[in-house]
C-alpha cells in the first residue's frame, strides 16, 4: 500500500514538473494553428466558395448569415463596394457549404480568406489568411522574416493548394502612443534610415 502511494505521488511530481516546462503558443502560432485548423476542416467548402468567386468577374466579398452580400470591384488600388451586384451563387454555395460567414478578396492568381490581425511582438500589425493558390515570390514565414523587416509578406504551405498568407506594416500609431516594444523595434528597423 505505502509502494502504490509513493509511486504515485512520484507519477504527479512528474506531471506536475513536465507541465511547467510546457510553453502555450504565442498569439501568431495560435492564429496559425487555427488557419490551418480551418483550412483541413472545411477544405472543401472553402474550395468551392473559392470556385464560385473565380467564376465572377467580381474582386471581393463579405457576408455573415442574414446581412446582404457586400460585393467588391477592383479600381485602380482600392476596393469599391457595389451597391447594385447580387451574386446569389456566393451566398447559395456558403449555404450548401454550411459556411456562415466569409471574406474572400481576389489577389494575385488566387484568393485570400481572411482569419484574424493581430500585433507582433515586434509592433507589426499582422494580416493573417488562408490563400488559395501559389505565390512565387513570396518567402517562406519564419520568426527571423519578422524581426528582419517592418513591413512585409510570408507564407508557409498547408496543402498543395493552399498556404497560410501573413502581410505585416509597422504600427506607427502604436510608436506615436510611446509604446516601449515599438519605439525598441523602431530603432532596429529604422536607425539607419533616419
Amino acid at each position: 500500500m505505502r509502494t502504490g502511494f509513493i509511486t504515485g505521488l512520484m507519477l504527479l511530481v512528474t506531471l506536475l514538473t513536465g507541465c511547467d516546462s510546457m510553453q502555450s503558443l504565442t498569439e501568431a502560432e495560435q492564429v496559425e494553428r487555427t488557419i490551418r485548423q480551418e483550412v483541413r476542416r472545411d477544405l472543401r467548402g472553402l474550395n468551392a466558395l473559392t470556385d464560385a468567386a473565380q467564376a465572377t468577374p467580381y474582386d471581393g466579398f463579405a457576408w455573415r448569415r442574414g446581412e446582404r452580400l457586400q460585393v467588391r470591384q477592383r479600381q485602380e488600388q482600392a476596393l469599391l463596394l457595389l451597391e447594385q451586384v447580387e451574386v446569389p451563387e456566393i451566398i447559395a454555395t456558403a449555404v450548401a457549404q454550411r459556411i456562415p460567414s466569409f471574406s474572400l478578396v481576389r489577389y494575385q492568381q488566387g484568393w485570400l480568406v481572411v482569419f484574424d490581425t493581430y500585433v507582433s511582438p515586434q509592433c507589426q500589425v499582422v494580416y493573417a489568411y488562408a490563400y488559395r493558390g501559389h505565390l512565387a515570390d513570396t518567402p517562406l514565414c519564419s520568426k527571423d522574416v519578422f524581426a528582419e523587416q517592418a513591413n512585409g509578406r510570408c507564407q508557409s504551405p498547408i496543402t498543395e493548394e493552399w498556404q497560410v498568407f501573413k502581410e505585416w506594416f509597422f504600427a506607427r500609431s502604436l510608436l506615436e502612443e510611446g509604446n516601449p516594444a515599438c519605439v525598441q523595434s523602431a530603432s532596429r528597423f529604422f536607425e539607419s534610415n533616419d
